[in-house]
């Protein structure tokens, strides 16, 4: 009941279609009983007295009754699919909007084919639900209780002994609930598991082929779909086990609806035509006992997607809004790192980091793998938050900010490119959709991208792959450069963006950026001493300490870990040289 009244909520400014949908079921149940009692009429008072003169009238009446029958049912299941459809699209819209919300943590948390199970598969659960068991439930217990009222007031014998088989029914059916429940929450997991496995290989299918490890996946793939399949077999084997039962009792009361019939007609308790009533509506007593096991089915499926939704719906999100926001009048692109520390859960990231940045000067940022460099322009943006210390904008502490305020504020370039399945131009302008095309042709100029892009014969409406597939690593690497570019922003952050370049390349973009007019604030982390040797001042991370800070010639001077990485990727340098 829980789990109906959640799902019912996304049903708002609809639910007004469904409960006219389940009036209207309603409805064509008493339209069909009452095409039955036109019947019964028809034997007792034409057949029976050969009165056949009234028959035109009860055919017309039967007919009616038909029709009537035949609209309800009609519009019930149009409307029902109307509302269903309203509460689906409501649903997927709040499961997305979480999924937008959520920190990078949260996506290597959780598997990917786990979530898009919950936001497709679970939710059309749900939307099978809404539109057909709720109807259906409804229907059964409504098919019950006028049966129950239609035979009492023909005969209360006859409807004891029918009736007698009737709560078998209910036992078994909850039997079957306790054991079925479970059984279906397991199964809809080792469908999460085995969807992960076809999208991990989807997207590193080049992995898998140049290690030529295809067989591995193929066996890994199998040994899932074969526990998906135990799964099903195993939910299954308990609908089996109580369906015939189910099935079973429905046919013993058609069985004594007959029996039980014939002899009070033979011994004058009830009339021919009355016995036909009785039999004609014997699908009111065999209709809910035949589907009561499906229902139970569904339902414990749909209680078990319900699940797996709200983990998702109700998962928490680290970041959020402030209460009372902060805005400072000007975007001046300020940065200030005060006592800066980062852990996550018991492993130290970032220490007692201090450092400030000017507007309009360019950091250069570097430091051995894991020292903490991405996790500190992460902190900028607020991917995720200081554990202790503050990142501040513009005189403003980051967390002051709105979300989207702080983040239209800063470009980035990250390590691993993402480009969507959309035109080149579309891609340079993601962040500015509507920018205008000079601005575009401009970034990439920069970004020395317009030269392979205009080599195309498609030019900037060039379809670009899956993440980028048909492209270089360089190519996109200079797109995605592009595209921060393009939202000029007072903020720009390059994290590893020329790693894939050439050096000539790499000297060619390095000298635009330099020459950009009303020059950004710009962060660039790299490995290559090329990519940073020009900027106003470089900071070495190591071991999430700043260890080094000051111009190329001031870190040569002090012969550390920047003088060491220089001598390593370039030589031994003369003083005038270094």
């Amino acid at each position: 009941m829980k789990n109906l009244k959640w799902s019912l909520q996304w049903v708002r400014g609809s639910r007004w279609k469904m409960v006219v949908s389940i009036l209207l079921c309603l409805s064509s149940i008493v339209f069909m009983t009452a095409e039955s009692y036109v019947f019964s009429y028809i034997v007792d008072d034409v057949l029976m007295p050969q009165a056949f003169e009234k028959l035109p009238s009860y055919l017309l009446a039967a007919l009616g009754m038909t029709v009537l029958y035949l609209a309800s049912t009609y519009f019930y299941h149009f409307l029902g699919e109307q509302a269903s459809q309203a509460g689906v699209y409501n649903l997927k819209s709040a499961l997305f909007a979480k999924l937008l919300k959520q920190t990078p943590d949260f996506y290597a948390d959780n598997r990917t084919g786990d979530l898009i199970n919950k936001c497709s598969g679970d939710v059309e659960m749900v939307n099978h639900f809404l539109n057909w068991c709720i109807p259906q439930w409804v229907r059964a217990a409504f098919m019950l209780i006028f049966a129950l009222i239609v035979f009492m007031s023909i005969s209360w014998q006859y409807t004891l002994i029918l009736f007698a088989v009737t709560p078998l029914s209910g036992v078994v059916g909850r039997l079957m609930g306790k054991k079925i429940h479970p059984a279906f929450k397991a199964a809809r997991e080792q469908l999460s598991q085995l969807n992960t496995v076809v999208q991990e290989n989807i997207s590193g299918n080049r992995v898998v082929k140049a290690f030529v490890r295809e067989d591995y996946e193929y066996k890994k793939f199998q040994k899932e779909n074969e526990e998906y399949k135990r799964a099903n077999i195993y939910a299954n084997s308990i609908w089996l086990k109580y369906g015939p039962i189910i099935d079973s009792l429905a046919t013993v009361i058609s069985v004594l609806n007959l029996t039980v019939g014939a002899v009070l007609v033979v011994l004058g308790n009830i009339t021919l035509g009355q016995l036909t009533l009785f039999l004609s509506l014997a699908w009111t007593l065999n209709e809910p006992m035949s589907m009561i096991g499906m229902l139970i089915n569904d339902t414990q499926r749909f209680s078990a997607s319900v699940e797996k939704i709200q983990e998702l719906y109700y998962s928490y999100v680290d970041l959020e809004d402030p209460v009372n926001p902060k805005q400072p009048k000007e975007a001046k692109g300020e940065i200030t790192f005060e006592d800066v520390s980062l852990k996550y859960g018991n492993v130290s990231v970032l220490e007692h980091i201090n450092l400030h940045i000017n507007p309009g000067e360019t950091i250069g940022l570097m430091g051995p793998t894991g020292s903490g460099k991405t996790s500190l322009i992460n902190l900028i943006t607020r991917f995720t938050d200081v554990s202790s210390g503050s990142v501040k904008l513009d005189g403003v502490d980051v967390r002051d900010y709105i979300l989207s305020d702080l983040r239209s504020r800063v470009s980035l370039t990250m390590q691993d490119v993402f480009l969507f399945s959309d035109t080149v131009e579309s891609n340079i302008a993601y962040g500015v959709p509507d920018a205008p095309m000079e601005d575009v042709l401009e970034a990439a100029r920069i970004a020395d991208a317009d030269g392979f892009i205009s080599a195309n014969p498609d030019g900037y409406d060039m379809i670009v792959g899956e993440r980028g597939t048909g492209l270089s690593g360089g190519q996109k690497q200079r797109i995605s450069l592009a595209r921060a570019l393009t939202k000029k922003a007072p903020v720009l952050i390059l994290d590893d963006t020329t790693s894939a370049v050439d050096m000539e390349t790499e000297e060619f973009i390095q000298e635009q950026l330099r020459n950009i007019p009303d020059h950004a604030t710009t962060i660039i982390v790299a490995q290559r001493v090329s990519s940073v040797m020009h900027a106003d001042k470089i900071i070495i991370l190591e071991n999430g300490k700043i260890s080094e800070m000051g111009s190329h010639a001031e870190l040569m001077r002090k012969k550390g870990y920047y003088y060491n990485t220089c001598i390593l990727q370039h030589g031994l340098l003369d003083d005038e040289a270094s």
